[in-house]
């Protein structure tokens, strides 16, 4: 298998598969093959399958049955670099020819990128997708291994408890994914859980229980994902730490001796209008720095207004 998989990635860099038939019948149909899968045989390898006869014209590329009038896989293929473009159509497409007739799995390929569906799955069809992988950009033999453990033939039938495993883990990775920006939001204000936490907490409430280990590597990993940000020509302004972290803003202008109002007017400017118990933060955060206030024993000292010279009385 990894020899063929070695050969298919090598015409793909050539451009060898010019259209949809060479994807079908020079890569998948070799896959197929590989993986046990006779496609020789039209009852157990179909292809141009009608889902539902002397009903519509419904046909799907390929369609695999372990037995008889029950399809286990769905698979439609595109040419090489045409899925992307046309994988919403395609999903629904797909999601339709299930509600029909159900096969376990559904497979949508241009040859290069795959992508594996649990067709049974709740939810819109896009969100039954539990794993994807490139031909040319993954390691070969991360791709052998998907394709054994969900594709083989004679593993098949206990693939199903796999890919619902994996598509928990999808489903928590976008849950926690959906729940970050809040997760952020959070941390600025009372009780000011670390980050962590908070993902956590959302994610949580969203019914899926993750650890704070999953949780702080989840945040590493997205951070990572972020586009890098050009770094603007020097002006007069001065930098401000990273705009999601307003504690570190307001601590770090109240060392640099700035008064609440100026922290205030940052804030604002950087945020928005502050609501109440930022505004309360503020206020403390400079009282500490500061050490004013009863907690630390002193006031501050009021400002000492000039006072104008007496009028010296001048003689007539």
């Amino acid at each position: 298998m990894k020899e063929l998989l070695a050969d298919i990635k090598a015409r793909l860099l050539n451009g060898e598969y010019k259209n949809e038939e060479h994807v079908r019948l020079s890569l998948v149909a070799r896959v197929l093959q590989g993986l046990g899968w006779n496609i020789w045989n039209p009852i157990e390898v179909n292809t141009e399958f009608v889902v539902v006869p002397n009903e519509d014209s419904k046909k799907v590329d390929v369609a695999l049955f372990l037995r008889p009038f029950v399809p286990t896989v769905f698979v439609e293929i595109k040419a090489v670099g045409q899925m992307q473009g046309k994988l919403t159509a395609t999903e629904l497409q797909m999601r339709n020819y299930n509600r029909d007739n159900q096969a376990m799995f559904t497979v949508i390929t241009d040859g290069r990128n795959w992508r594996l569906y649990l067709s049974s799955a709740g939810g819109e069809f896009s969100r039954r997708c539990f794993k994807t992988f490139d031909m040319l950009d993954d390691d070969l033999e991360e791709v052998e291994a998907s394709l054994s453990a969900f594709l083989k033939k004679s593993e098949i039938e206990n693939a199903r408890q796999k890919a619902e495993d994996y598509l928990k883990l999808n489903q928590i990775q976008r849950t926690a994914e959906d729940c970050l920006p809040e997760a952020r939001r959070r941390i600025s204000e009372p009780p000011y859980p670390s980050l962590p936490i908070a993902l956590v907490s959302l994610v949580g409430e969203k019914g899926f229980s993750i650890t704070q280990d999953e949780a702080v590597k989840f945040i590493k990993e997205a951070d990572e994902r972020k586009p890098s940000v050009p770094i603007a020509s020097p002006t007069t302004q001065t930098p401000t730490p990273h705009k999601t972290n307003r504690l570190a803003l307001i601590v770090s202008m109240a060392k640099a001796g700035k008064t609440e109002a100026q922290i205030t007017a940052a804030i604002t400017k950087e945020f928005g209008k502050p609501g109440s118990s930022v505004a309360y933060y503020i206020g403390r955060e400079w009282r500490r720095v500061n050490r004013v206030g009863r907690h630390f024993g002193t006031t501050a000292k009021p400002a000492v207004k000039p006072t104008k010279p007496s009028k010296v009385p001048t003689r007539e």
